[in-house]
């Protein structure tokens, strides 16, 4: 097939009858990838209904009772702690009718109970009670049947309290699946004088008018820093010169943007297998009396060498394709939660360190308000490329999104592979061939 051939059916041809692997090539991805209604729609059968998903932290749900609702690509669920402490994640929906059984965000019940007619579940999903049961004898439900519940979903698993999920019984198990990117997840875990975090309170929302992968193919992207968020930089610089404020937080990551466009280029980049990713810290690590007693208490837990080793790795993103980016330097997650072809719901929840001071806390919530809140500094900036690349891909003209970038270049690291400088577009290249095998599995 001549590439001109080629390039027309690409533009033309209906998303389900095209090879998708097609559409994504060593250094280049059709635009299609990110406008198409139909490609993404593909999406969320074929890696948001097959891939593990994140739903959420252990700590949402600490007592018996207690339930959290969200998504795990198109299906609502609930994530429930039972009476004997077990964590679940169900299908949020009544088997009878369809009806959804808990609307609100977050919550504490004895039952959950179908608002319709009154069918009642135990918090693993199990049936309770069915109002006049008699009016089921002799057909083929049986009310007393515990197991004609809520349904559970196929695959749970709790990785050192991150509770993730997947919608089909087949596949690898989570710790597998992982692999090295779970490294930022355990970085963030083993900061924490306990050995435990617990999230704060309820998230931050925001919608992108754009595709989901806009925003992670940007989270491995330093050099846009330079430019995109010049200004924001320069206004934070300024801040802190005429206010005086030494304590770190939000604004000191804001005004390290403000550099030459290669001034991430001795940053780590590494990526990993099934598109994971991670880029080394560049904020500054927390400093004076508070941060002494920390480091002194992560000593004397796990030694000199053990806390050197720990508090020596640190990340500034850390992503689990496709939906969840750990951010340990600033002690926040992002969760990405695509809503359509050009609409994405970003959940940014923060994190406490237990057993570390309160400034630490205090500080990653400066961070998150500065950067991540609706009403922030730094993230309209991002909000405004997105919306910018993609209204100029719906063009139909221009076919291509170049990732050309220190191409040749990455260093194989066992498995992952490490960009030969900060500026490299690897994590983005290694993120597109995992989405293109999800695509062309059948």
């Amino acid at each position: 097939m001549s590439t001109t051939t080629l390039d027309l059916s690409l533009r033309h041809g209906a998303a389900a009858d095209l090879d998708l692997g097609r559409m994504v090539e060593a250094e280049r991805v059709h635009r299609r990838v990110f406008v198409d209604p139909e490609v993404f729609e593909l999406e969320m059968d074929r890696i948001f209904g097959r891939s593990w998903v994140y739903v959420g932290h252990e700590s949402q749900v600490p007592n018996a009772g207690d339930y959290f609702t969200t998504q795990v690509g198109r299906q609502p669920v609930v994530m429930t702690r039972h009476a004997d402490g077990a964590i679940h994640v169900l299908e949020n929906r009544c088997p009878h009718k369809g009806a959804i059984v808990c609307p609100e965000r977050s919550g504490h019940t004895k039952r959950l109970v179908c608002m319709y007619h009154g069918w009642s579940f135990e918090a693993d999903g199990s049936l309770a009670g069915v109002p006049v049961r008699s009016g089921y004898d002799n057909t083929c439900f049986d009310p007393t049947n515990r197991a004609n519940g809520m349904r559970r979903l196929p695959r749970v698993e709790n990785y050192r309290g991150f509770v993730f999920a997947s919608l089909v019984a087949d596949g690898p198990d989570l710790k597998t699946w992982a692999g090295e990117g779970m490294r930022g997840f355990d970085s963030v875990v083993d900061r924490a004088p306990e050995g435990r975090i617990e999230v704060i309170g309820d998230c931050f929302r925001t919608v992108q008018n754009s595709n989901w992968k806009i925003f992670i193919d940007n989270m491995s992207d330093g050099m846009h820093t330079s430019f995109v968020h010049y200004q924001t930089a320069r206004a934070a610089k300024r801040t802190l010169e005429k206010f005086k404020i030494e304590h770190p937080g939000g604004l000191q990551v804001a005004t390290l943007l403000a550099g030459a466009p290669d001034q991430m280029a001795k940053t780590d980049l590494v990526a990993h297998p099934n598109g994971h990713f991670d880029m080394a810290a560049f904020a500054p690590e927390p400093k004076g009396l508070d941060a002494e007693k920390y480091k002194a208490e992560m000593i004397a837990r796990h030694g000199e060498t053990g806390a050197q080793a720990i508090l020596g790795k640190n990340f500034h993103n850390a992503m689990l394709f496709p939906t969840a980016l750990m951010q340990p330097s600033l002690q926040q997650l992002r969760v990405i939660r695509p809503l359509a072809v050009d609409k994405t719901l970003l959940e940014i929840w923060v994190f406490r360190l237990k057993g570390a001071p309160d400034s630490f806390t205090s500080r990653a919530i400066t961070a998150a308000n500065i950067g991540n809140s609706p009403s922030n500094l730094v993230a309209a900036d991002d909000f405004e490329a997105y919306y910018r690349v993609h209204a100029g891909l719906k063009g139909p003209e221009s076919e291509w999104v170049r990732l050309s970038r220190e191409a040749n270049r990455d260093i194989a690291v066992g498995s992952s592979l490490k960009g030969s400088s900060g500026n490299s577009e690897v994590c983005m290249r290694n993120m597109y061939q995992a989405w293109s095998q999800y695509m062309t599995v059948r």
